[in-house]
């Protein structure tokens, strides 16, 4: 099973064949997709990749897809504001191999400040008491959170000037709360487990400085967990989006 989480950047307009190209030389099973326009990119892409589509619509034109292999029983948007800056996805797929999935989407607020990271520790928080509905099965979290993990470490030389200045005037975004609540709740960092001392930065290509985006998994699925990676090739995926795409790779079976 094939995970990705990609931030396409604004609807991807103008680089719709580039996201296409990004998403076809990957192959993902499943697919969250962030800043979806209602443009039928989403719908299109799931054509090209013979998927599933559903768009969830939030608090602004910024939407998020999920594409999937296996049939999609439920997609929803889970967006009061506040906390939700942009939007939650919920989502049910039906699993050959482990029968009911549960895929959670999100983009949390962004910018660095520390008001900013309290309102994403507040989104993440919000996230986590939906997930806890159906604990006990297996279950996904991904998506763009705009925060960084507390041990993860940032180039500012990379990152765009205002960013960078935001970072640096807040002691380097020291107060890292948002990501620090994904392990206590029993959700795995699939990125980190498996690279431990490797930064895994995701923003902006092509030499990124900062990891914003994740894929987590929890205590069921962890252990089938084989490979995790910031997609840096083919080389328009330097060009297709601000964010790398993350891929996670499950040995459950693919059908």
């Amino acid at each position: 099973m094939r995970v990705l989480t990609y931030n396409i950047l604004d609807g991807g307009g103008g680089r719709e064949s580039l996201i296409a190209d990004v998403l076809d030389a990957v192959q993902p099973d499943i697919a969250v997709l962030q800043e979806v326009y209602q443009n039928g990119l989403a719908e299109q892409l799931a054509d090209r990749l013979s998927l599933q589509a559903a768009v969830v619509e939030g608090n602004s034109t910024r939407h998020m897809a999920l594409l999937s292999r296996w049939p999609i029983v439920e997609a929803r948007s889970h967006h009061p504001y506040p906390p939700v800056h942009h939007v939650i996805l919920e989502a049910a797929l039906r699993h050959p191999s482990v029968g009911p999935l549960h895929v959670f989407g999100i983009h949390a607020i962004p910018l660095y400040s520390i008001g900013r990271e309290l309102w994403r520790a507040w989104e993440v928080w919000t996230l986590l008491r939906r997930a806890r509905r159906v604990s006990g099965q297996p279950c996904l979290v991904m998506g763009d959170f705009n925060a960084v993990a507390p041990h993860d470490s940032v180039r500012l030389e990379t990152l765009y000037r205002a960013a960078a200045l935001r970072f640096w005037l807040h002691g380097n975004g020291k107060l890292r709360l948002a990501v620090r609540q994904m392990p206590s709740t029993g959700f795995v960092d699939c990125y980190r487990a498996l690279h431990p001392n490797d930064a895994g930065y995701t923003l902006p290509p092509p030499d990124p400085g900062i990891r914003l985006d994740y894929i987590f998994a929890d205590a069921s699925l962890i252990g089938h967990l084989r490979q995790c990676d910031v997609i840096t090739e083919p080389a328009v995926v330097h060009h297709a989006s601000d964010h790398y795409p993350v891929l996670a790779e499950f040995d459950l079976g693919r059908q």
